[in-house]
């Protein structure tokens, strides 16, 4: 597979990769406890009980019982999780080993690379060795021959992939850090921030590094947000760098739109707001400003956007889809609205 193929993949699969070598063993441990009967007389006088040696047997809880429920569900889902691991693994075999051009191999393990960063070190292992000694039961010494070549390729594959994975994933993060040093860290010995006279020198660092900004570096930093948003403590320091980091996002799309025209800019913009109802006033309040003709571009693009959409390898995440499908309806019913007053 080609360097530039795996890249691209890496680049397209989700940052946060699975260890292909974790092995996860679950431990459970009972405890008992032992009863001893204890004796009384019938006689007036009291007579001491018997000592009780051992532990004390412990009630069982409400947190027990929903300790095992929980371990039921929990053993339920993960049976259904082997079970369509196993399928899809049996697919991917069968498609590498059916490929005639080799060239169409790296787009066959992109569409399920997922499946196997998936997959627990003893998982994959196991798999394979069902495959082959499936394959010399049938006594057919090609179709052998064919497995072994797919299982080769599979484990070659998912290899360099993580590699490549890990590297990009080292490089956005080196990225992002020289970005947010230039956004906090003090321009003179003062210790004073950078206010707007020190902008020129972010804005210089961003049109340096702007042939960096790839979609695995948006995803990157997006995935950044993410992480300190959901992050079980908010702090005051979080919320800065919460705040640090949508502004990055934003000066960073602002660079990339300098190259892509006004109406890229616009969209970019327009898929920036997650409310629905405020994302298309925003649209119609600038279609009514700017009028048919900027209106018709925007159309172009969203047109454009949608017939790229089948293409992209994995699928394209299905809430953009529909969010610019929304923006594309909303700007062809102005310009019809418009074309019928003229």
């Amino acid at each position: 597979a080609s360097v530039l193929t795996l890249a691209y993949a890496a680049a397209c699969a989700s940052t946060t990769l699975t260890s292909l070598a974790e092995a996860a063993q679950l431990q459970h441990a009972f405890l008992g406890a032992s009863r001893m009967r204890q004796h009384s007389s019938s006689r007036s006088t009291t007579v001491p009980r018997h000592v009780r040696y051992g532990p004390k047997e412990e009630p069982v809880t409400d947190l027990d019982a929903e300790f095992w429920d929980g371990q039921d569900e929990w053993e339920r889902r993960d049976e259904i999780r082997v079970a369509s691991q196993t399928v899809e693994f049996k697919r991917l075999l069968e498609e590498v080993i059916a490929a005639e051009d080799p060239d169409h191999l790296p787009g066959i393990m992109t569409r399920h690379v997922e499946v196997l960063l998936g997959m627990k070190g003893f998982e994959g292992v196991r798999l394979l060795k069902e495959a082959m000694e499936e394959a010399r039961a049938g006594g057919d010494e090609g179709r052998v021959g064919e497995v072994a070549a797919a299982a080769d390729y599979i484990l070659s594959f998912t290899e360099e992939f993580v590699d490549q994975a890990l590297r990009i994933d080292g490089a956005n993060k080196k990225l992002l850090g020289k970005i947010v040093n230039a956004m906090t860290e003090p321009w003179d010995g003062h210790g004073d921030r950078p206010g707007r006279s020190d902008e020129g020198v972010l804005d210089k660092l961003l049109e340096q590094e702007k042939d960096n900004f790839t979609a695995g570096f948006l995803r990157h930093l997006e995935g950044e947000c993410s992480r300190i948003m959901n992050a079980p403590k908010v702090s005051p320091e979080n919320t800065k760098l919460i705040q640090t980091m949508r502004l990055i996002q934003t000066r960073v799309v602002e660079e990339l739109g300098k190259d892509l025209g006004e109406g890229a800019q616009v969209l970019g913009q327009l898929l920036g707001y997650d409310d629905r109802a405020e994302r298309l006033a925003v649209l119609d309040a600038g279609l009514t400003v700017r009028g048919v003709e900027f209106a018709e571009e925007l159309a172009g693009l969203t047109q454009e956007a949608l017939e790229e959409f089948p293409k992209v390898p994995g699928g394209a995440d299905p809430g953009l889809v529909r969010i610019v499908e929304e923006i594309d309806v909303r700007i062809r019913e102005f310009v019809d609205s418009n074309r019928s007053f003229q």
